[in-house]
């Protein structure tokens, strides 16, 4: 990345060195929505390569997923296995050089989880898209109903893992009908636009993070339920005794513990979760990108940087 809004620039760069940290050459880095978001701050420094959803060879060429929050290691977030709190944290992709490369340089094998037999590209959005929902969805149970709102990459997972650690009801909610039809799949009970009939529930995920769709999850909460914001849409929900409903948890939640990244990493090894991925070679990341921002993709797109 060279200018906000551009598009990325493919060129040749000298092999990354170490330094303090390790390098790891790169197996598969999944494409995100926040990627879109860095693309088009104008705060990002540049040049800067993306890309935070890792899988990437470890020093004896075995495939792990990177954990990609790397904190202090001194303050109480990082000494509780959740970097991704920490005031000082350094992500993979934001505030560092990323997975839209062949190698990239980590602070040392302990942010290394071996991914066993699972498919590099498949295993790529557990570090994100993975571990992020699950982080969502343990915060917010128990809970007897759920509404998820937008059932794309992170969304998807969250339904699966609705089902995986609780046996609450779950209603999606998509503005796209091929969305909604992988939600039943993956085990909602029932898939419907924003503009349908929704029946309130005590906890309410919302992975898009726009105006409108806090209004809707606003709109769907129960008294003393829950509303958890994942999604990065720029949105923002006004918060007082008269505009939600009464004893309302409104929370954000971001990226996942290190022990939210082992249990999504022990399910999918277990085949108990599945994500429609497909791959791209990396010299089609700004195509993928694209089709990212016009709402063209169901799943994930992973980039494969080959040798």
């Amino acid at each position: 990345m060279y200018s906000p809004g551009s598009p990325l620039v493919i060129e040749e760069r000298p092999r990354p060195r170490s330094g303090s940290g390790l390098v790891v050459d790169v197996l598969a880095c999944g494409v995100c929505h926040t990627d879109l978001d860095l693309l088009d701050s104008a705060a990002m420094r540049s040049p800067h390569v993306l890309g935070h959803e890792v899988v990437a060879a470890g020093p004896g060429g075995e495939p792990c997923l990177v954990y990609p929050s790397w904190g202090c290691g001194r303050c109480l977030h990082c000494r509780s296995g959740d970097e991704a709190m920490c005031p000082d944290v350094v992500i993979a992709g934001v505030h560092a050089d990323g997975g839209y490369a062949q190698a990239l340089v980590i602070p040392d094998e302990t942010y290394l989880f071996p991914i066993g037999h699972l498919d590099p590209a498949t295993a790529a959005p557990l570090a994100d898209a993975g571990a992020t929902s699950y982080r969502a969805v343990r915060r917010a149970m128990p809970a007897s109903r759920t509404v998820v709102i937008g059932v794309g990459g992170l969304g998807q997972y969250a339904v699966q893992w609705l089902r995986l650690v609780s046996d609450c009801r779950v209603t999606a909610i998509d503005t796209a009908p091929e969305k909604l039809l992988r939600a039943l799949d993956l085990g909602a009970d029932e898939a419907v636009p924003p503009e349908a009939d929704i029946e309130p529930a005590p906890a309410v995920l919302d992975f898009v993070g726009t105006s409108e769709s806090l209004v809707l999850a606003k709109s769907v909460v129960t008294r003393q339920g829950t509303i958890v914001i994942v999604g990065g849409g720029g949105g923002t929900l006004p918060v007082g005794m008269e505009t939600v409903p009464y004893e309302t948890w409104v929370t954000t939640s971001i990226m996942g513990s290190r022990s939210d990244v082992v249990t999504v990493l022990n399910h999918a090894q277990r085949g108990r979760v599945e994500c429609h991925v497909e791959p791209l070679p990396l010299d089609e990341a700004n195509t993928a990108l694209k089709r990212l921002r016009g709402g063209a993709v169901t799943g994930r797109l992973v980039l494969e940087p080959g040798p």
